[in-house]
């Protein structure tokens, strides 16, 4: 498995501080040395994810334990609101994805009820290794 097939990955981004953060993420594969996730709702991530950041991404098992057989690769992360990139990976997580996204976007239309709208956004990362 590579992390291009994988169906997911740990991300790890560090703070200013050097202190890390790791999510398990549904990947898909965007352009050949990409990869992305889309998110339901973009609150904190951009917190988490200034302009091109640094991570560390590593295929991984649905229940977040890396595959020890694949290597930690380095990226540059970018949080995308819109555009061509944007579109690709949503339709791309609600293509391999159907029930995850389904059931995200409805829990974000119950949040946007009871406590206002939400953006969706998605993180692009670009893998250097």
């Amino acid at each position: 498995m590579s992390l291009r097939t994988a169906e997911h990955m740990l991300v790890t981004s560090y703070d200013d501080e050097g202190r890390a953060q790791t999510s398990l993420e549904q990947l898909v594969a965007v352009d050949d040395g990409q990869v992305g996730y889309w998110l339901a709702n973009d609150q904190g991530v951009r917190d988490r994810f200034p302009d091109d950041c640094v991570v560390s991404v590593r295929a991984a098992t649905s229940r977040g334990k890396p595959v020890i057989e694949e290597p930690v690769i380095e990226g540059r992360a970018s949080v995308l609101a819109d555009g061509p990139d944007f579109d690709r990976v949503k339709a791309g997580i609600r293509e391999k994805y159907p029930s995850r996204s389904w059931v995200s976007t409805a829990m974000d239309r119950t949040r946007e009820i009871f406590g206002g709208r939400t953006p969706e956004c998605v993180v692009l990362i670009h893998l250097l290794g």
